[in-house]
């Protein structure tokens, strides 16, 4: 066999080998990291057969689900391909069925119209990672599965119109029907935090990777057009050597003194030395070149000593620190947040307040942002009791990469 094979029978042995694994993740949707099965699910992870959930669980990979769903008829709620703008459609449909279900109370329905969304956000978001994915891995190889320089040019040119339309799919995670729907009703409560937790919590994230893509890309493109004129001379000189194998460069003693014209405008190749370290005959005089290098000066850091109170100081003096007024605003505003079920604004609280000391607008809202982030950071507690939400103004272009937050909601989770 050879080693493509070979690679397709270890893949289909680590398949067979954690078959029951694989059997009751497809028949339960995910499963949950434990002592027993942690090796068997980081093995099938370096695999790709299973992909990063939620914390501590695990899914299939949306074409092996796929491909199962067509080995047993599974049925699946408006079922597309991989296009963004379908599976933003499905979602759409998925979610106004949900809706409708709910109002008529039918429960076995409404389960799985949750179930079906629960999956196809998730679908959507292992695409648009696989896609920033396979973008990057390209991008940094070069594009090394191509030869010749003319392939190069349209795999870049093609790669540049998929990172656009990556681009296009996460600007329609936010302006899309499907989050409108979602937040104008709170039965789509439980299909809303899904949606956060899937699309919108990574959102960030994707945005940066496609810009730094999107910036190779174009780099990439520049470069191109600048190798094209030296590749083109490159080839016309290798078709002259085949065309005349027997030929033999002039001796420099047979050249005209006279330099022609083209040969006066070339700027010639810039050469690069460096030494031979595999010939012992230059050892020495590099021995020689490194004693004339001047030794680094070694820098000791040493610790300051603590210091001591002076003798007669009053030691017991304390210094109590009065919290500023936007502090005790931030104070009262997380008291009103964890109270609320609904998303509190923080400017509309703002507004609400009598007090003159209160900061502007614009700082009360970066105060808000900063001190709720270090907390949700710091206090595991809090980030399971309240739910933070950026209200964020449309982009003013989609590859500028600046996020203008207008607004921060806080509300109790439940």
């Amino acid at each position: 066999m050879t080693a493509t094979t070979d690679g397709i029978v270890a893949y289909l042995h680590v398949l067979h080998t954690h078959r029951e694994l694989i059997a009751e993740t497809y028949h339960r949707n995910s499963i949950t990291l434990t002592d027993e099965n942690q090796r068997a699910i980081r093995q099938l992870q370096q695999q790709r057969i299973l992909s990063p959930y939620l914390q501590d669980e695990f899914r299939l990979a949306p074409s092996l689900t796929r491909h199962l769903d067509e080995v047993f008829q599974r049925q699946r709620n408006y079922a597309i391909s991989s296009n963004f703008e379908e599976q933003f459609n499905r979602l759409l449909h998925l979610a106004d069925e949900y809706q409708k279900a709910s109002h008529e109370n039918r429960s076995d329905d409404r389960d799985n119209y949750e179930a079906d969304f629960d999956t196809g956000v998730f679908e959507l978001g292992e695409s648009i990672a696989s896609g920033l994915l396979l973008l990057r891995t390209l991008t940094d190889n070069r594009f090394a599965h191509v030869g010749t320089l003319a392939e190069k040019q349209r795999q870049n040119a093609y790669y540049i119109k998929q990172a656009e339309k990556l681009g296009d799919a996460l600007l329609s995670l936010q302006v899309t029907g499907v989050v409108e729907l979602l937040n104008g009703s709170s039965l789509l409560a439980p299909l809303l935090r899904v949606y956060q937790h899937q699309l919108l919590a990574p959102l960030d994230e994707w945005r940066a990777s496609l810009l730094d893509i999107t910036a190779t890309l174009r780099n990439y493109l520049y470069r191109l057009r600048q190798i094209e004129p030296e590749a083109k001379r490159l080839r016309n000189f290798a078709h002259f050597l085949k065309r005349n194998p027997d030929y033999q460069p002039p001796e420099v003693e047979d050249l005209p003194q006279q330099l022609p014209v083209w040969a006066q405008r070339f700027t010639g190749i810039t050469i690069h030395t460096h030494p031979d370290l595999s010939r012992n005959t230059i050892r020495e005089e590099l021995a020689d070149i490194a004693r004339t290098i001047p030794a680094t000066a070694v820098k000791i850091t040493r610790e300051r000593a603590a210091g001591q109170l002076i003798a007669g100081s009053d030691a017991k003096t304390v210094i109590t620190l009065q919290p500023k007024p936007i502090q005790l605003a931030f104070q009262r505003y997380l008291h009103a947040a964890r109270e609320s079920l609904q998303p509190l604004s923080a400017l509309h609280w703002l507004h609400q307040q009598t007090s003159t000391e209160l900061p502007a607008a614009e700082a009360w809202v970066m105060y808000v942002l900063h001190a709720a982030q270090v907390l949700f950071t710091n206090d595991a507690n809090l980030a399971n009791t309240l739910v933070m939400q950026r209200v964020e103004a449309p982009l003013a272009h989609r590859y500028s990469g600046n996020i203008v937050v207008m607004d921060i909601q806080l509300w109790k989770k439940t």
